[in-house]
């Protein structure tokens, strides 16, 4: 089965160092602007299916709001696992330290896989994406 071009967003719907989920030939991508550079990848995070298009994108980098793992939009690879958060100085309550420790452990087991790129255009105003 051969690939579609299919135009998805104009250019000006996403902001430089913006990103905007779209949905094709029902797949959930992420249209990133790297500043003026489009790129698309697959929306959901590959540590644990977070929503990408919620967190951030630093350049060509797009970190999950989830767990902070990271991708390079241009490649979609892995480039860092999930990151704990900071809790600051204090210790947690003990319920909770428990609870953060058990999560940790279960967290170490996996893998955070690269995500799907594909290859974008744009014409006259409008990113087309193929898939």
């Amino acid at each position: 089965m051969s690939n579609r071009v299919v135009r998805v967003i104009r250019t000006d719907d996403v902001a430089p160092g913006g990103m905007k989920a779209v949905e094709v030939n029902g797949r959930e991508i992420v249209i990133c602007n790297c500043g003026g550079t489009f790129h698309a990848v697959d929306r959901r995070c590959g540590h644990m299916n977070g929503p990408l298009d919620m967190g951030t994108l630093d350049g060509t980098v797009l970190t999950c709001p989830m767990h902070c793992a990271r991708f390079d939009v241009t490649t979609g690879e892995s480039l860092a696992g999930p990151v704990p958060a900071h809790l600051g100085d204090e210790a947690p309550p003990q319920r909770l330290g428990a609870y953060l420790q058990n999560v940790g452990m279960l967290m170490q087991h996996i893998r955070t896989e690269s995500i799907g790129v594909y290859k974008t255009t744009v014409e006259a105003g409008w990113v087309s994406v193929e898939v």
